[in-house]
């Protein structure tokens, strides 16, 4: 593992009147973020309309903008990242995920994706900075930076359905199927 540490600043803004959040990661290579590494800007449905679920949503962007620079890093013999974030609520959380259970489970759905055994497993460690007065990302929130395409819809709260391509089905599909001829008969039994 490499032994060199970067800082990966990351925040959010909430447009009004888009259906999109706005979410951006910077990567520092000095603790007080004037080496500007990488950026990236991204539109995201947003999980929740709440400024707290769209902060733990901005960690989850951070971890996959981690995860997306994770194998470039580790060419640069880099083998630590620090999160930093001005946000002492949020870096609780990071710390404790369980400390406010009206968050545990966006909390979990914010790390589920990268940990170890999983599709998108970060390798490199990965710390948290202590809670700074301003972070260096929030610059990079703006509409002409967004490098994804901006989603149109407001997300249906988790319960979208996936398109698996032509003939395949997912559950929801088959849930919505008709039941079986007979089956109602077997069930009252």
């Amino acid at each position: 593992m490499g032994s060199r540490t970067v800082y990966c600043h990351f925040s959010f803004r909430r447009p009004k009147d888009k259906p999109y959040g706005i979410f951006a990661a910077a990567l520092y290579a000095d603790e007080e973020g004037k080496v500007l590494v990488a950026e990236r800007t991204v539109a995201l449905s947003l999980w929740r309309d709440h400024q707290h679920v769209t902060a733990i949503q901005a960690y989850s962007n951070a971890l996959e903008s981690i995860w997306h620079w994770q194998s470039k890093l580790k060419q640069y013999n880099v083998g630590n990242v620090m999160l930093v974030t001005d946000n002492s609520t949020l870096a609780g959380w990071i710390l404790n995920p369980n400390k406010n259970k009206l968050y545990t489970e966006w909390m979990k759905k914010a790390v589920e994706p990268y940990k170890i055994g999983a599709k998108k497993e970060i390798t490199l460690g990965v710390g948290l900075c202590e809670p700074r007065k301003s972070e260096k990302s929030h610059k990079f929130c703006r509409e002409d930076l967004i490098c994804n395409k901006r989603p149109t819809e407001v997300s249906s709260g988790g319960k979208s359905k996936l398109d698996l391509g032509d003939g395949l089905k997912n559950i929801l599909d088959i849930l919505d199927e008709d039941k079986p001829e007979g089956l109602d008969d077997l069930i009252e039994r």
